[in-house]
């Protein structure tokens, strides 16, 4: 399976930025899934199979099964389907914006324009065209759908060799399936992440995101666009990524220099170890909100094994030394279920 972060740009532009989420979290799933259960096993009669603790869902088209590293399935081919799930307000900022002409920046080329998309409950409109990435090029396609539990964004990519094992006529008869369920609770939805983490370190659960991804704060804000509290962001990469060996921390600052709404980011601390057969690459820094001027202090912990990794991002006030030294033994304590 190939990595699918950079898919989503034009999702970062267009999420509510009042929401815990935030811009930068909805950069971080562009510059950024729970293993099976028993309620998650494949479904019979076309009826909707729902990641652990998630509120969208779908029948998948056969041989696809529930991925154990995202919201959504996979296939041995490297077909994917991937769920986000988005705030109810995020339909009135996606619907009409989502077009050929404004995806193309991410490398979508899409065929004709939006058609509607009927689904239980609710409403929605999917796009259809192919993308290059990683040596391969996909057939793709984007679903946007609102219901009552919310707004919900799908997205589908087949690669060309795989066409005969995930075909198009599957893919759409899969999306016609698309559906809602109420919305689990926030320690539902932790308890169902793909890693635990052994040491909050003072922090608090925030919210869950794109079903493998987790913020924690300090303080009583859910909402804090302001970063006036310090905020742990906990996120796995979208499947494989192509790291060579010995190339972890160039990649590793390159995620630290290019995270959404930051400027005049430097590193100022660079440490490289082991964990087993994982390498962690630790980053310290600084950087300044382009939207408040506020200057903040930076840490990244990225673990890198067998062609996946998982990162762990620590943001808080340039003088929260403390905060930052405590986000980091929470990315001490993260481990893979």
């Amino acid at each position: 399976m190939t990595d699918h972060t950079p898919r989503h740009g034009l999702l970062a532009r267009l999420v509510p930025k009042s929401r815990a989420l935030g811009s930068l979290l909805a950069g971080l799933m562009a510059g950024l899934m729970a293993g099976p259960t028993a309620s998650s096993v494949p479904a019979l009669a076309a009826e909707p199979v729902f990641p652990p603790a998630g509120s969208l869902g779908l029948a998948p088209p056969p041989g696809m099964i529930p991925s154990s590293s995202f919201a959504g399935f996979e296939h041995r081919t490297g077909a994917s389907i991937i769920l986000v799930e988005m705030p109810p307000e995020a339909w009135n900022q996606i619907n009409g914006k989502f077009t050929p002409e404004a995806l193309a920046p991410t490398g979508f080329r899409v065929n004709g324009g939006p058609e509607p998309l009927t689904v239980a409950g609710g409403e929605g409109f999917v796009l259809r065209g192919r993308q290059s990435a990683n040596g391969l090029t996909y057939a793709k396609w984007v679903a946007v759908v609102r219901g009552d539990a919310g707004t919900g964004l799908v997205t589908v990519q087949v690669p060309e060799k795989a066409a005969r094992q995930v075909p198009a006529p599957a893919v759409e008869a899969a999306l016609r399936t698309i559906a809602f369920r109420p919305k689990a609770s926030l320690t539902e939805q932790v308890a169902a992440l793909p890693y635990t983490v052994g040491d909050m370190a003072g922090f608090r659960p925030m919210g869950v995101f794109a079903g493998n991804g987790l913020l924690l704060t300090e303080g009583p804000k859910d909402v804090d666009p302001e970063r006036e509290q310090p905020l742990v962001v906990v996120t796995p990469s979208l499947g494989q990524v192509p790291v060579p060996e010995g190339a972890e921390v160039a990649y590793a600052r390159r995620l630290f220099t290019t995270q959404k709404d930051l400027r005049d980011v430097a590193i100022s601390d660079e440490e490289r170890s082991s964990r087993g057969e994982a390498v962690v690459v630790r980053l310290r820094g600084t950087g300044t909100d382009t939207r408040n001027g506020r200057a903040l202090g930076m840490t990244q912990t990225t673990v890198f094994d067998h062609g996946r990794y998982l990162r762990v991002i620590g943001v808080a006030d340039a003088g929260r030394a403390d905060a930052l030294a405590r986000a980091e033994r929470v990315a001490a304590s993260v481990a893979m279920r």
